[in-house]
C-alpha cells in the first residue's frame, strides 16, 4: 500500500487558522499600514503615536496574526511547488555538480553538491519538508561480490537540497528566527545561497531605503549564476504614486544587476525568478551608469486610483561590482 504523503507541520493550532481569504486580505492590509505609520513614527521620536499604533497592532493580533493570515494564502498559492518545479525544470533537484572537485570528477559527473537554499520570511516549513523527504530505492548490485545476499533497498533523498528557512519571528522550531537585513554577507564576491526565496516579503518592509538594501543584499548573498525567487503583490506596480512596472524592473536590472530569468501573474501576485550573472557574464566596466533617480521616490503617478504608498530607494554604495 502506498505511503500517505507527510503534510507540513502547521505554524499554528488548526483550531486556530484562519479561514476568510477576506478577513486575511484585511488583516495583510491593516498590519502593513501600521506597520509603516510605526516606522514613520519611530523615525521621528514620536513616542505618543508610537504607543498607539503598537496599541492597535496588539489589537489586531500583531505579527501572529499577520502569519495565519499570510498562511492561508500560500494554501492557494504555494511557493514551494512554484519553487521545486522551476528547478527540476532546470535540472537543479538532484543537486549541482560542487566546483572544487577533481577535474576527473566532474568529468565523471559523480560529485554532486545539494542545492543551498535560503527562505527568507517562511511562514510554513513546506520547502523544508521536502529537503527531508526520502524515496526508497534498490541497491545497485555490487557484482564484484560473489556473496548470495538478497538485493537490499535504501533512503535516498527525493530533492537534493539544504534549506535555511529565516524569520522575523519564528513560529516553528524548523524556521529560525533572524532579520535578513541583519544577516551577514560572507563574501560578496561568491555569495552564500544557490537559491534565495523571497516571497511577499519586500512589501512588508517599512521603509523605501531598506527595501532597498534587501535588494542588494538579496543579490549579494547569491552565488553566482544563483537564483532569486521574488513576489509582491501586483498593486505595488498598478496602484502606487511612486512605482510602476518599468521603473521596478530598472531598478532590479541597471541598479541592483540581475537578470529576469522569467516572470509572470496571478490576478493579485507578480512572480519573478531573478538571476545573478556569473561574474564572467558582467563586470563592473559593463553595467549600466549610476542614475541618481535610483536613490529618490518621486511622485510618477498622480491620478486618484493611486493610493499604494509602494516605493523603493538603492544607495550606490550598497550595490556590488557597480564601477565608480
Amino acid at each position: 500500500m502506498a505511503k500517505k504523503k507527510k503534510r507540513p507541520v502547521p505554524l499554528v493550532p488548526p483550531n486556530h487558522e484562519m479561514k476568510s481569504r477576506k478577513k486575511a486580505r484585511q488583516v495583510t492590509s491593516l498590519f502593513h499600514k501600521l506597520t509603516q505609520q510605526l516606522d514613520r513614527a519611530k523615525s521621528q521620536n514620536d513616542e505618543e503615536t508610537i504607543a498607539k499604533l503598537e496599541q492597535q497592532l496588539d489589537e489586531m493580533g500583531g505579527r501572529e496574526e499577520y502569519q495565519r493570515a499570510s498562511q492561508l494564502s500560500t494554501k492557494f498559492h504555494s511557493t514551494s511547488r512554484w519553487v521545486l518545479k522551476v528547478l527540476a525544470q532546470k535540472g537543479m533537484t538532484h543537486g549541482i555538480v560542487n566546483e572544487s572537485s577533481s577535474k576527473e570528477s566532474l568529468k565523471n559527473k559523480q560529485v554532486k553538491r545539494p542545492v543551498d537554499i535560503l527562505e527568507v520570511g517562511a511562514i510554513n516549513t513546506e520547502l523544508v519538508e521536502a529537503s527531508r523527504k526520502t524515496k526508497r530505492v534498490l541497491k545497485k548490485k555490487d557484482t564484484s561480490s560473489e556473496s548470495g545476499e538478497s538485493q537490499q533497498y535504501h533512503d535516498i533523498p527525493v530533492h537534493h537540497i539544504n534549506v535555511k528557512a529565516i524569520d522575523l519571528r519564528s513560529s516553528h522550531p524548523d524556521i529560525e528566527e533572524q532579520d535578513f537585513l541583519k544577516l551577514k554577507v560572507q563574501n560578496a564576491k561568491r555569495g552564500s545561497f544557490d537559491v534565495i526565496v523571497c516571497s511577499m516579503v519586500l512589501n512588508c518592509v517599512t521603509t523605501p531605503e531598506d527595501r532597498g538594501t534587501m535588494l542588494s543584499l538579496l543579490y549579494k548573498q547569491l552565488r553566482p549564476g544563483g537564483y532569486c525567487f521574488f513576489t509582491i503583490p501586483r498593486l505595488c506596480l498598478n496602484q502606487s504614486k511612486f512605482m510602476n512596472r518599468k521603473l521596478f524592473h530598472e531598478l532590479l536590472i541597471d541598479g541592483i544587476g540581475f537578470k529576469i530569468d522569467s516572470e509572470k501573474e496571478s490576478p493579485k501576485v507578480a512572480f519573478w525568478v531573478l538571476q545573478r550573472p556569473m561574474d564572467t557574464d558582467v563586470d563592473g566596466t559593463k553595467m549600466t551608469p549610476w542614475n541618481k533617480k535610483w536613490e529618490t521616490t518621486p511622485i510618477i503617478n498622480r491620478a486618484a486610483k493611486f493610493r499604494n504608498m509602494f516605493s523603493v530607494s538603492l544607495k550606490e554604495s550598497e550595490i556590488y561590482m557597480r564601477k565608480r
